[in-house]
């Protein structure tokens, strides 16, 4: 059985445009702003808030401020959550971190599940899977559910697993969309390691944190994290499973 994480999800052709070099994406950072479309607000409000991987008490320990710069309450942010390898927790950070910029800063933040074909974030605050990012990417609304977390929204996965023609403008129309509502875009992405790992969008945002976890991640983890992203956008790493006692 294929590994669904590990399969494509855009056509042979946006995944060679995938790999382009940096030089290339900085081409593209300098195309005009895209066409800002109208955001979509769900009716209704998440059921839930799973506390086993949000955890109210603790949600300020996460120091938000270390991954934002001096001025963050004049500008936006866009943030890539993402992880060397599967299982490192990354889901669980984003939405964590999420609600720690939420409630910590009291500006309207979002989380976008870019895992078409694995996604969770939506079972985690009780929404309906899609409409979602994947209805979005193929031109449909930019359909967004409000959380029971003060400030807090998601654009879920969506319905459709598998976006043809794939390409970055369509992301940039998206996230200059959201802009126009948040304030903080996360983006819960798949690992490095799996095969539809969106590296153009990875480079077009404002900055990546990688979550690691002890005795499971490798330095070679690390560096072929390195070889997929450019080194300035990563602005710090999170470190799961740690054990007090080995320090």
């Amino acid at each position: 059985m294929v590994d669904p994480e590990h399969s494509s999800w855009w056509s042979s052709e946006s995944k060679r445009e995938n790999e382009r070099l940096p030089e290339q994406v900085k081409r593209e950072e300098r195309r005009p702003a895209e066409i800002v479309r109208p955001i979509t607000m769900g009716s209704g409000v998440g059921s839930v808030v799973d506390e086993r991987i949000v955890k109210y008490p603790l949600y300020n320990s996460f120091n938000y401020s270390l991954f934002l710069p001096s001025d963050y309450k004049t500008i936006r942010i866009s943030l890539g959550i993402t992880s060397p390898n599967l299982g490192e927790g990354k889901t669980t950070a984003v939405c964590n971190l999420a609600t720690a910029i939420a409630l910590g800063t009291g500006r309207k933040t979002i989380v976008v599940d870019s895992n078409l074909r694995r996604p969770r974030v939506h079972e985690i605050f009780g929404i309906p899977r899609g409409p979602g990012l994947g209805e979005a990417l193929m031109g449909g609304e930019i359909c967004v559910v409000p959380t029971q977390i003060e400030n807090l929204f998601v654009l879920p996965a969506g319905k459709i697993t598998t976006v043809s023609n794939f390409k970055i403008p369509s992301f940039r129309e998206l996230l200059s969309s959201l802009f126009t509502e948040f304030e903080f875009v996360l983006v819960d992405m798949p690992s490095v390691a799996a095969g539809n790992f969106p590296t153009l969008i990875a480079n077009q945002l404002t900055g990546l944190v990688v979550v690691v976890k002890q005795k499971k991640t490798k330095r070679k983890d690390i560096a072929r994290l390195f070889r997929r992203v450019r080194k300035e956008t990563i602005l710090g790493f999170v470190m799961n499973e740690v054990n007090e006692n080995d320090f």
